[in-house]
């Protein structure tokens, strides 16, 4: 649903692309997935492009009143000033872990710190309209927001992990498990399953999924108890290898790394010195970064 408003808002697949950060084909499989669910054409030929259908134009808008609806109706209440100055962070998993004491420490106790994750894209819109404060989520390839900050915070280590006694745990090579079936963390297509990323730039057939978790404990469970593979993009994320009993591959070609960022909006100055404490604090911790 986020991806059709995008394509709506847009106005068009490869534009929509680019915003989110991921491939045009990508889009185009998303699309078609929820246009099947749903039963109704979401788009039809229009010359050289694809117009939005009635049906698809009425999603959009509808995605557009939730995301600005959807803040005040989880607020208990009207905050108070005081309250609208509290840091609210939207982060990546692997972020959360790492970044969240932190935060805490920076904070004092003096501010409340509110935390979300979600897909990059949703996030990154969510801090250009100033529902989050700051943002540390992967960078969308090609992303260009001069409203933004950004400062690589750390980049990523992905691996692929399975359960004890799989099959294929002596595998050293991608080609010797590329009939194996997956497991993902999120949407297929987004940023972050880098394994469809692994394959596509080999030119392979897309990886088959087979379940799609909502979180990265959901995805170490599944792959302890079945014969699906997964890739978790940070060791802090398979905290659960004992307890779950899944290992990690050692396969020789090296997965998409991405960079994890900082955001943060370019006027931040005078939103408030919980903000800037927090973003200090986490500069003096990332890497380092355009």
């Amino acid at each position: 649903m986020e991806l059709l408003r995008l394509v709506v808002d847009c106005g068009g697949f490869t534009s929509a692309a680019r915003a989110a950060g991921v491939s045009q084909p990508a889009i185009s499989r998303a699309m078609a997935r929820l246009s099947e669910q749903l039963n109704e054409p979401l788009f039809r030929r229009a010359g050289r492009g694809m117009a939005p259908t009635p049906t698809a134009l009425r999603l959009a808008r509808a995605m557009r009143e939730v995301d600005a609806t959807l803040p005040a109706a989880c607020a208990p209440g009207q905050p108070d000033e005081a309250e609208r100055r509290d840091v609210r962070v939207g982060v990546a998993p692997a972020a959360g872990l790492l970044y969240g004491p932190l935060m805490t420490a920076a904070l004092s106790g003096r501010h409340r710190l509110g935390t979300v994750t979600g897909a990059a894209p949703a996030m990154l819109a969510a801090l250009i309209s100033r529902d989050l404060d700051v943002a540390i989520v992967p960078r969308p390839r090609g992303l260009d927001r001069p409203e933004l900050c950004q400062h690589v915070m750390y980049v990523s280590r992905p691996a692929i992990y399975c359960r004890h006694g799989h099959a294929l745990q002596a595998a050293a090579s991608l080609r010797q498990i590329a009939d194996a079936q997956w497991a993902v963390a999120g949407m297929a297509g987004t940023p972050g399953n880098v394994i469809e990323e692994a394959f596509r730039v080999r030119r392979w057939a897309a990886p088959k999924i087979a379940v799609q978790c909502a979180d990265y404990g959901m995805l170490a469970q599944i792959v302890a108890c079945s014969e699906l593979l997964a890739v978790i993009p940070h060791p802090l994320l398979a905290t659960r290898v004992r307890e779950d009993g899944i290992r990690c591959l050692r396969i020789a070609e090296g997965l998409p790394n991405y960079e994890v960022c900082m955001f943060w909006r370019r006027d931040v100055v005078g939103r408030g010195e919980a903000v800037e404490c927090v973003i200090r604090a986490l500069l003096a911790q990332g890497v380092g970064g355009g």
